[in-house]
């Protein structure tokens, strides 16, 4: 019970801080962007993240100098706070198909459709209709302009080769994508492009990109079987190859997005070392690239993430005192806390490499299903958690639940 602490409650609490304190001394942490020898000589002002998810982590993510977001997912105040390290913020616009999940999706004309891509469930789009090609310009990259973003990350430029088999067809559909970016280049030239492998056409709009991105070079995601894995010797070889070609052709940077676990820090930093040393531009992440991933500037979170009940809280004036010791301790360490409220619902999205560590005093026992089911969650994806009593503690999953 919390309505009234008692000093044995305070002694617990106390001594559960100072051991909390020691083993936080005792783990390995590197400084705020530490580099080692190989990743520094990729150029900083090149450093690229690729965030898809909301709530995003936008402390850590604005230090890059090119952030790739879906838009869709970015509250207004969150692209002014990207915006203001002066990185570029490039929004993902898929320009090959549409899927049914865009809030545009049904202004699309049965004309400008080529095709289905079923694996996706998305429409493969005719790049050489002028009716979709004015529509992207005026009814996509128009709003993104208007809302503050400089940059698109262009996706599914080369889908037509689902349906246009001869050199013919396939040829009308290069022209039509050359002129589609030559419209939105004339329209906004400001706006800069990445694009998103597009192997077959990226030699004929070259001179339009800063970059190009490939993923799952030396680690991939499997979905069947829901597991992280090495690519194949193979596969390697072949896009490394590609991947310079383009390079020395095009005289552009290389992006690579590889995947791995998110408890385990050791394999993203040897990932983005074996990226960085072929000459590419590194961002390790999960597959669902909703993480403050591993990257170029290496940056580690600064603030601990202390969940509170004001409900319980309103009946227990302590807290605030003790709560105000805990964030001076963590302050004279030179780090922060920030204090989030359960009664406003539970933090969404991922809380590693967003937070130093998670931390309460509430009784683990006495919370939602949805709580410990969390909490969990985030100790297994590799957050410390820092109980500040005994009764805090996690308890592994009861066969109840």
């Amino acid at each position: 019970m919390f309505n009234i602490l008692s000093r044995v409650s305070l002694a617990v609490l106390l001594l559960s801080l100072t051991f909390s304190l020691l083993a936080e001394k005792n783990t390995e942490k590197n400084p705020d962007e530490k580099k080692d020898s190989i990743l520094s000589a990729i150029d900083a002002n090149k450093s690229t993240a690729v965030f898809y998810g909301s709530n995003l982590p936008t402390r850590i993510l604005s230090r890059y100098s090119r952030i790739i977001v879906e838009s869709g997912n970015v509250k207004p105040e969150e692209l002014k706070a990207l915006k203001a390290g002066g990185g570029s913020v490039f929004a993902y616009v898929s320009i090959g198909e549409v899927s049914p999940t865009r809030k545009w999706f049904k202004k699309i004309k049965k004309d400008w459709i080529i095709g289905e891509n079923k694996v996706w469930d998305s429409k493969v789009m005719d790049l050489a209709s002028s009716g979709w090609q004015n529509f992207v310009v005026d009814s996509v990259v128009t709003p993104l302009w208007k809302a503050g973003y400089r940059g698109l990350f262009l996706d599914t430029m080369d889908s037509f080769y689902l349906y246009a088999k001869d050199e013919k067809q396939r040829e009308k559909q290069i022209k039509g994508l050359v002129s589609l970016l030559a419209k939105i280049h004339k329209k906004y030239p400001e706006m800069r492009f990445i694009s998103n492998r597009g192997f077959e056409v990226v030699h004929n709009i070259g001179d339009q990109l800063e970059a190009v991105l490939a993923e799952s070079l030396f680690a991939s995601w499997d979905n069947v079987n829901k597991v992280y894995k090495e690519t194949s010797k193979n596969d390697q070889e072949w896009l490394i190859n590609k991947l310079n070609k383009i390079k020395k052709d095009l005289s552009i940077d290389v992006i690579i997005i590889d995947y791995a676990p998110p408890n385990d820090p050791q394999k993203m930093q040897e990932l983005a070392t074996r990226i960085a040393k072929e000459g590419f531009i590194p961002w390790i992440s999960i597959a669902s690239l909703d993480i403050a991933g591993y990257g170029i500037l290496q940056l580690q979170p600064d603030t601990n993430l202390l969940l509170v009940d004001s409900h319980k809280d309103k009946q227990a004036p302590l807290l605030n005192k003790k709560y105000k010791s805990i964030i001076d301790k963590y302050r004279e360490k030179g780090e922060k806390i920030k204090i989030h409220d359960i009664q406003s619902g539970l933090p969404p999205g991922h809380m590693i490499r967003r937070y130093i560590s998670i931390m309460t005093a509430l009784p683990f026992d006495s919370q939602s299903n949805a709580y410990k089911k969390w909490l969990r969650n985030q100790i297994k994806e590799g957050v410390p958690f820092i109980p500040l009593t005994a009764k805090a503690k996690v308890k592994l999953k009861e066969k109840s639940e």
